[in-house]
C-alpha cells in the first residue's frame, strides 16, 4: 500500500489530503479548523485530520508531495513582474522581502514542521517531494473523476496557461 500525503501551504488556503493506493481518502483545508478564512500556515490540523481518518501515523507514510516547486513560482513570479514593467515594479518590490526570508526555502520549513510533528522521526529528506503548481491543479481535477485518461487546461493568476494530459 503506498500512503501519500498531499499538503499545500505558505500562500493561500492551506490544506492536506492522504491518498492510499490512488484512492483519497480524506482531504481538508487548514481554515476549517483554525476558522481563520484563506488560512497559509502549515496545515498541522488538516494533516492531523487526514491521519486520523485514514487510521495512519505520520511515519506510515510512504511520500509527502507539496503542491509547487517554490523556484519554478518565483520564476513565474518574475516573468510576471518583469511582463508588466514598470507598472509591477511596485509589486515586485513588496513581494520580494517574503520570497528571499521565507518562500524560497520552503523546503527546509516543511521538513521541520514535519520533524516537529512527527517526534523522533527522521526520514523525511528522502520522502518529500515537489510537484509542478499546474500538474497539481490537473491532478486535482483528474484523479477523483471517472475518466481513464482526460486533457486538463489550467490557468491562473500569473499569466501562464497549460495544457496537460493524464493518463
Amino acid at each position: 500500500m503506498i500512503k501519500i500525503l498531499g499538503i499545500s501551504a505558505y500562500y493561500h488556503d492551506a490544506a492536506a489530503c492522504i491518498v492510499i493506493d490512488g484512492d483519497i481518502v480524506a482531504a481538508t483545508q487548514e481554515e476549517r479548523f483554525t476558522r481563520k478564512k484563506h488560512d497559509s500556515n502549515f496545515p498541522v490540523n488538516a494533516i492531523n485530520y487526514c491521519l486520523n481518518n485514514a487510521k495512519i501515523k505520520l511515519q506510515d507514510i510512504d511520500y509527502v508531495v507539496f503542491y509547487d516547486k517554490p523556484f519554478l513560482k518565483f520564476e513565474r513570479l518574475f516573468e510576471t513582474y518583469l511582463a508588466f514593467a514598470p507598472k509591477g515594479f511596485k509589486s515586485f518590490a513588496a513581494s520580494m522581502p517574503t520570497w528571499l526570508k521565507d518562500k524560497l526555502f520552503s523546503k527546509s520549513v516543511i521538513l521541520s514542521k514535519l520533524r516537529e510533528m512527527s517526534g523522533k522521526y527522521s526520514g523525511w529528506e528522502e520522502k518529500l517531494l515537489f510537484s509542478e503548481h499546474h500538474l497539481s491543479h490537473a491532478a486535482s481535477a483528474f484523479f477523483p473523476s471517472p475518466f481513464d485518461s482526460a486533457a486538463i487546461l489550467t490557468m491562473d493568476g500569473l499569466v501562464n496557461l497549460q495544457l496537460h494530459r493524464l493518463l
